[in-house]
Formats: C-alpha cells, sequence, structure tokens
C-alpha cells in the first residue's frame, strides 16, 4: 500500500509544478504584454508630443533610438505615425481654411511629414499648393522647369532660385538648379573659348560679366575670368613684343617730330598712332623713317576700369554699323583694331540718329576709340586693312 502511494504522491506534486510554472509563464507573458504595450503608447505620445511643438529634430531622435526591440515597434509603429499624420493633415487643413495657423506653420509642418516618405505627396501637394504663400513659389518652379525642359537653362536658373524652402518643390528644385548652373556654365563657357580663338578677349570677359546676376558668386566663373585675363595679357604681350623688335616706337614717345627716327614700318602706305595721354589720333602717310602727319583726330579712349589696351595692332575687319546690347549704344563706321577694341563714331542710340555722347579729348569709351562720325567715316573709308595701328 505505501510502495503504491510513493509514486503517485511524485507525479502528483510534478503536475503541480508545471501548472504553477505554466501559470507564472502566462503571468509573466500577459505583464510583459501589457508592460510593452504601455511602453510603446508611451514611446508613440512622447513622438507626437515632440512633433506637435516643432520639435522636429527630437521627435525623429525618439523613433531612432527609443524602443528598438520592443515587438510593438516592429509591427504596429507605420501604421500609427501614417494614422497620426494623415489626422495631423486634416487638422491643418481645417485650421488653413479657418485662419486658425499661420502659413508658414503650416508649411512647416506638412514639409516636416514629407520628409518620413509616408503619406501619398499627391496628399502634401494638394495642402501645400492651396496656401498662398507657396502658390508664387509653385508658378516659380513650374516655369523653371518648362524653361529646363526646353534647355533654356539661363532662363530657369532665376526662378529656381525664388523657390521657398517651405515648398515641397524645394529639394528638387535645388537639384535641378545645380543641373541648369552646370548646362548653362558648360555653353557660356564654350562660347567664350570661340571668342578667345579669334583673340576677342574683352568680348568673351563682357560676355561672362553679363552673366553674373544668373550664376552668382561662382568659383568656375572667378577661375574662367583669370584665365581669360592671363590669355589676353599673353596676346597682347606678344604683339607688343613683336613690335617693338622691329621698332623702337613702343620704348619712346612718338609725335610728328621723331615719327620718322623710329624705325616704324607697316605693310600698307598708313600707319596711325593713338596717342592715350593726348587723347588725339594722328595719321601718317608714307613708309618708314619716311611718314607725312596728314590727319590729327580728337578722340575718346577707355575710362579707368575698361581701358584702352597699348602695343602694336592692325586693323583687321570693318563694318558700317554696331549695336551692343550691354551698353545700349551702337557706333557708326567701325575698324577692327583688336579683338572688340575699335575705331568708330560717337556712340549712338539704336534708333542710329540720336547721339548719346559727344565727349571728346577724354576718356569716356568702353575700351573703343570713339571719333567724330566724320572722322571716323574717314578711317572707315581711307584706311586699309593691314595698316599699322600703335596706342601708347
Amino acid at each position: 500500500m505505501n510502495i503504491n502511494r510513493i509514486p503517485y504522491n511524485k507525479v502528483n506534486k510534478k503536475r503541480k509544478a508545471k501548472i504553477i510554472i505554466r501559470i507564472l509563464l502566462f503571468i509573466f507573458i500577459c505583464f510583459s504584454t501589457f508592460y510593452g504595450f504601455y511602453k510603446y503608447n508611451k514611446f508613440i505620445d512622447s513622438f507626437k508630443t515632440s512633433f506637435d511643438n516643432y520639435k522636429f529634430s527630437q521627435a525623429n531622435n525618439i523613433l531612432l533610438t527609443q524602443q528598438k526591440f520592443n515587438p510593438f515597434k516592429v509591427f504596429m509603429m507605420d501604421n500609427d505615425i501614417s494614422k497620426y499624420f494623415s489626422y495631423k493633415l486634416n487638422s491643418l487643413t481645417e485650421d488653413i481654411n479657418n485662419q486658425k495657423i499661420s502659413s508658414e506653420n503650416a508649411l512647416i509642418q506638412v514639409k516636416e511629414i514629407q520628409r518620413y516618405n509616408i503619406i501619398d505627396n499627391n496628399k502634401l501637394h494638394s495642402i501645400s499648393d492651396s496656401i498662398d504663400l507657396i502658390k508664387e513659389s509653385t508658378n516659380n518652379y513650374n516655369t523653371a522647369i518648362d524653361h529646363f525642359n526646353n534647355r533654356q537653362y539661363a532662363e530657369s536658373i532665376p526662378y529656381f532660385n525664388k523657390v521657398s524652402a517651405l515648398d515641397l518643390n524645394y529639394i528638387d528644385s535645388l537639384i535641378y538648379l545645380n543641373d541648369a548652373k552646370s548646362k548653362f556654365k558648360e555653353s557660356l563657357f564654350a562660347d567664350c573659348d570661340n571668342l578667345v580663338s579669334s583673340d576677342y578677349y574683352s568680348e568673351a570677359l563682357s560676355k561672362i560679366s553679363d552673366n553674373n546676376n544668373i550664376l552668382g558668386n561662382d568659383s568656375d566663373v572667378k577661375e574662367k575670368i583669370i584665365d581669360i585675363k592671363e590669355k589676353q595679357q599673353d596676346y597682347l604681350d606678344k604683339n607688343s613684343a613683336i613690335a617693338e623688335a622691329s621698332s623702337r616706337a613702343l620704348t619712346n614717345s612718338i609725335s610728328p617730330k621723331n615719327i620718322n627716327t623710329l624705325n616704324i614700318e607697316s605693310i600698307t602706305s598708313y600707319f596711325v598712332n593713338v596717342n592715350l595721354k593726348e587723347q588725339k589720333t594722328y595719321v601718317y602717310k608714307g613708309k618708314a623713317d619716311k611718314w607725312q602727319l596728314i590727319k590729327t583726330f580728337l578722340c575718346s579712349t577707355g575710362v579707368n576700369g575698361e581701358d584702352t589696351p597699348s602695343g602694336s595692332f592692325s586693323i583687321k575687319e570693318k563694318g558700317d554699323w554696331f549695336f551692343s546690347d550691354k551698353y545700349e549704344q551702337g557706333g557708326k563706321y567701325w575698324s577692327q583694331i583688336t579683338g572688340d577694341i575699335l575705331f568708330h563714331s560717337v556712340p549712338f542710340a539704336k534708333d542710329k540718329t540720336t547721339v548719346l555722347d559727344y565727349t571728346m579729348n577724354k576718356p569716356s569709351s568702353h575700351g573703343c576709340i570713339r571719333l567724330s562720325l566724320d572722322d571716323a567715316k574717314w578711317i572707315y573709308t581711307n584706311i586699309p586693312k593691314g595698316s599699322k595701328v600703335i596706342i601708347k
């Protein structure tokens, strides 16, 4: 009797122990689940509180660093954040319509919600685009995109610059802006290289200057300007050196009294000397050491900062009219000296009739040598291409 009771008691105790363990395990699981859910709700509430108070960095940090091993975070967070943002956007819409929130604060929240990439972009844009503050920015962005797609990069850049930092298109606009600047610079620099290859250094520099307001304080542009100026100086030095090798004209003062002691040569029977100090242009006819002064013209050369270059040159191309959009003035009877440095008449308006400046005998040009209309026409008509011109 006692022998049979012992195994029975042992089995009974084991069963009771298992039941107790299961009960404790169940209690532990229930407690852990409850506690985990509790901690998860506190975690979500903390995020919402920070977001509601515009503490966006803190809110984002909560999502990234807290409750990493909480299973509720893994399975529920995206859905709960999505519901919260949807509720937030609905509230913002009502507040905007009832003017209970400023446009700036509404846009700040919409833009921050966009960063989480949870809510559909169309819904975000529908709210953002309804705010008066952003309507102009959206129009600027759309206009910029139209120009960009039509390869009108210079025209697109100012519009991209006007896109508000609160606009949902802002990040995209920065990407497009950099791309537009890159493509525009590529085209601009190619045009400048073509001008430089034809020795139009001043025109290349002017082309860059005309577009400074588009490109702004750009390091590539600064380097390009330095490069063009160095090439321009090399060109001037080279031409001056060639002339100096065969003539003492560039190291001595030139005047009607000593003109025939300087061994000045020209491939034509004409030689022109521009005296920067006197603001006069002297025209000689003859040949080396047998020059005869035939004309003396009052002239006007470049102002400080747009100086007329010194050196030995020769007459190249000619034309009866040009107009500069940059300076909004033109000139008649031009004769090219070097690049975009010309002999030409006093400046005229676009109508080719109105004289804009009669100044003579003192610097007032943008680098060219201005003459009276009759004197410019005389040089245009009588001085052949190839005639030597020395400017000092």
